[in-house]
């Protein structure tokens, strides 16, 4: 296990104030022959304030990444919320990498910000292709503004409790600066 820490001026920013700091941790690397099936549902805000380089473009530059790791033992779906939740991408499998990629670069943004629609659509998405004895992730994407449905934090990680007793986890990647 190895921890690297650097940092440096935030080219996001024209003040010398903001400074980006990257933190880094490497556990054991498992081999590709050892690591369980993933299903991997991605709940992507795609509200009107994800519409920057830095949050929607970055996420579709980073999943365009993860496709390449991905096989046939991999199911990806992908949920995007905006006003509403919906699907973009029913279950997939990894080695259909045209579709997973097809899917990613057709999001756009639209509407406001409804997080708890999506997060209980990826969810529902999840529990469906779940893998007994394997990975089970939802995976949640934003800049972290939720303005429509439930924003209540308390009620949103209720829910995401009781799906981890089930076996699925949450991993939540903020994207953007001032939020």
């Amino acid at each position: 296990f190895n921890i690297s820490v650097d940092g440096a001026p935030s080219p996001f920013t024209q003040t010398e104030r903001y400074q980006m700091l990257r933190i880094g941790i490497q556990g054991y690397q498992i081999p590709d022959s050892e690591r369980k099936d993933a299903n991997l549902v991605f709940v992507i805000d795609v509200s009107g304030s994800m519409d920057m380089d830095n949050r929607l473009g970055l996420v579709k530059r980073s999943l365009e990444l993860l496709v390449e790791q991905l096989d046939y033992r991999d199911t990806v779906a992908i949920v995007v919320y905006g006003t509403e939740a919906r699907v973009v991408l029913e279950p997939t499998s990894g080695s259909d990498k045209d579709a997973i990629l097809s899917a990613i670069y057709s999001l756009q943004p639209e509407g406001v910000t409804n997080a708890e629609a999506g997060i209980r659509l990826g969810y529902r998405m999840a529990m469906r292709e779940f893998k007994n004895d394997g990975i089970n992730r939802v995976i949640l994407c934003s800049d972290g503004v939720a303005n429509v449905g439930n924003t209540e934090a308390e009620v949103i990680l209720d829910e995401i409790r009781g799906h981890v007793e089930e076996g699925v986890t949450m991993t939540t990647i903020g994207f953007g600066m001032d939020n």
